[in-house]
C-alpha cells in the first residue's frame, strides 16, 4: 500500500508543477495555474501524512520528495518539450540511486 501512496503523491506533485508552469507561461491563465497547482500540491500532503503513519518518517520524506522531484522534472520536460542535458540526466540517476540506498539503509537499520 505504501507504494500506492507514494505514486499518488508523486503524480499529484508533478501535476501541481505542471499547472504552476502552465500559469507562468500563459499570462491570461496565471490564476488557474496558481489555484490548480496549490490545490494539487496542498492536497497531496494527505498522502504524505499516510506515508508518515505507515513507515519511518525519514524514509517517507526521502522517497516522497525525491520521487516527486524526478516525476516533476520528467513531466515538465515531456509536456513543455524542455531540454534536459546529459549532466542533468546523470544528476537524476544519482538522485534515484540515493533514494534506493536510503531505502536499503533504513531496512538494514
Amino acid at each position: 500500500m505504501n507504494i500506492f501512496w507514494l505514486l499518488i503523491f508523486w503524480i499529484m506533485q508533478a501535476a501541481a508543477q505542471l499547472l504552476f508552469k502552465y500559469g507562468s507561461i500563459t499570462p491570461s491563465h496565471w490564476l488557474l495555474g496558481f489555484i490548480g497547482g496549490n490545490a494539487f500540491g496542498a492536497s497531496s500532503i494527505i498522502f504524505l501524512i499516510l506515508l508518515y503513519r505507515a513507515m519511518n518518517p525519514h524514509l517517507a520524506l526521502g522517497l516522497a520528495t525525491g520521487g516527486a522531484f524526478l516525476c516533476a522534472q520528467f513531466s515538465i520536460a515531456a509536456v513543455f518539450k524542455s531540454h534536459i542535458s546529459l549532466l542533468q540526466y546523470g544528476a537524476m540517476m544519482l538522485i534515484t540511486a540515493g533514494m534506493i540506498l536510503f531505502a536499503a539503509a533504513m531496512k538494514s537499520a
